[in-house]
């Protein structure tokens, strides 16, 4: 699950988690912009915070799915 989707379900204010994590809110904020990708310390804290429903495959997917869409533009 995406963590966007995630806050949202769970009613999650971006400040609280920030503060969960030990990150900055603006962190937070990049991650859900997919603008930056949470450190390796970071990805087991989301994990662990979100009880498993956000996982650093769900952070890499948006990558793959972007890199797909740019590879099937080169096709002829």
């Amino acid at each position: 699950m995406k963590l966007k989707t995630y806050l949202k379900r769970n009613e999650i204010r971006v400040v609280r988690f920030a503060e969960r994590l030990g990150v900055t809110k603006q962190a937070v904020y990049k991650w859900l912009e997919l603008s930056a990708f949470p450190r390796h310390h970071v990805l087991g804290k989301i994990l662990k915070a979100t009880n498993g429903d956000v996982t650093p495959v769900d952070f890499m997917r948006v990558e793959y799915e972007q890199d797909v869409r740019s590879t099937e533009e080169l096709r002829p």
